[in-house]
């Protein structure tokens, strides 16, 4: 009897010991996954959308407690399907977002970034896109350069050298110098501006409207006016492009300005920045530093016009799940402060950074050099056309622009509805 009950007690005990362990492995695992956080990363670039899966993936590898998931929507969608995430009740940890307009639309959301590591490596003149009621809610993504972006084997050909063009009547004797020479050189057109984008027609804007604010974003941000202060230097260029543009105008899309017609040596310039580089360089390994080259529109003529520089996205972290603020932050910090994302995002992204003291001869090309000297110096000259009212870009300037430049409307017409309609979208969206 001892016997069988001895033998049944093991039996018992080989049956419950199992559960035992089963059951405290459950538990650990539990508790391992309620440490866990997922951050929901918010991108508006798809261009760079890979760039910063790779960049998740290695900072999850050395924190395994944590997860990124990058959700990415560009290309005009991005703000929409941004709103329809805090609609939902679905904010995201991390959002990227484009100019002081749509930071004030989330400024509730968002918390201040003043404290980070990652704050005091930010170059000076671009901290006050990322403001909103005196804090500091956004850090730039980059560096980037506005002007004329100039194919150098087109301008060899011709006969040009961009180092002598010092004003806006040099530059003139130039695109004339080129048109002259088109069928030679087989040319389209001196410009590929791409008409049918309005984007593309706001950052040319930003030329003449910045130095008007004294390219003070958060004073552009706040004003009522669109500044006509350079006026006629803006009316002369926008004929300038009309009448030496690849026709018509309005068909010419931003991809194939850039892969067709620049790339192949179509046009002489287009008006673009350094965004253009992963383009160029991913359909020809090496073709930047061969063939591209920057020159800026001269709009005060005086000798001191240099390209502007500054970003046009910022990222901030948002208050809205308290839990994974300091995780998010911590991406963040890690993203401007490590040498190895520092690697990725000059690389592969191929950015200029927005961070101060860096060694300038680890860019791999000598445009993107260049931009880092003329954006960190003292006198860097920020754009602006990110601060206009949410809207006016796609609404009114760029469609009016569009039916200026196929005559459809006087420049007297176009200032009148331009200053008209700036007034009202400001008042309405600043609820004055």
């Amino acid at each position: 009897m001892f016997f069988k009950s001895r033998k049944f007690r093991a039996l018992i005990f080989a049956l419950i010991l199992p559960l035992f362990f089963v059951t405290g492995c459950s538990s650990g695992s539990q508790q391992s996954n309620s440490n866990k956080i997922t951050l929901n990363f918010f991108n508006q670039k798809p261009e760079i959308s890979t760039q910063y899966q790779k960049l998740a993936r290695m900072y999850t590898k050395k924190h395994p407690n944590v997860s990124i998931q990058i959700t990415t929507s560009g290309q005009g969608g991005g703000a929409a399907a941004l709103q329809a995430k805090f609609a939902s009740g679905e904010a995201p940890d991390i959002i990227m977002l484009g100019g002081l307009p749509e930071i004030d639309r989330y400024k509730e959301h968002l918390v201040s970034l003043k404290g980070l590591s990652a704050t005091k490596t930010i170059l000076p003149s671009l901290l006050s896109g990322g403001i909103s009621n005196n804090r500091l809610v956004g850090l730039p993504v980059d560096l980037e350069a506005y002007g004329w972006s100039y194919n150098k084997t087109v301008f060899a050909r011709a006969g040009v050298n961009a180092s002598n063009i010092h004003n806006y009547d040099d530059f003139v004797k130039a695109v004339k110098k080129i048109d002259v020479q088109k069928e030679k050189l087989g040319l389209s057109g001196v410009f590929g501006f791409n008409g049918a984008d309005t984007n593309s027609i706001a950052s040319v804007s930003a030329q003449f409207t910045s130095q008007a604010y004294d390219n003070n974003q958060v004073k552009a941000f706040k004003s009522t006016n669109f500044p006509w202060k350079y006026g006629s230097q803006m009316h002369s260029y926008y004929d300038l492009i009309r009448n030496y543009s690849v026709q018509p105008i309005l068909s010419v899309k931003y991809d194939p300005s850039v892969q067709d017609l620049f790339y192949n040596g179509k046009v002489a310039m287009i008006p673009q920045g350094n965004w253009i580089i992963p383009t160029l360089d991913g359909i020809e390994k090496g073709f930047v530093q061969k063939n591209l080259g920057m020159i800026p529109f001269f709009v005060k003529n005086d000798g001191s016009d240099r390209l502007l520089t500054g970003s046009s996205w910022y990222l901030g972290v948002t208050n809205d799940h308290p839990k994974r603020e300091k995780a998010a932050k911590d991406f963040i910090n890690w993203m401007f402060t490590s040498r190895e994302a520092e690697n990725v995002i000059i690389n592969e992204m191929r950015f200029v950074p927005a961070t101060k003291n860096f060694d300038v001869s680890r860019l791999p090309d000598d445009l993107s050099k260049d931009i880092y000297r003329i954006g960190s110096s003292k006198d860097a000259r920020a754009p602006i056309h990110k601060q206009y009212p949410n809207g006016f870009s796609t609404q009114v300037l760029g469609p009016y622009i569009q039916r200026y430049f196929v005559h459809d409307i006087s420049w007297n017409q176009l200032e009148k509805v331009i200053t008209t309609k700036y007034r009202q979208l400001r008042e309405i969206q600043s609820g004055e």
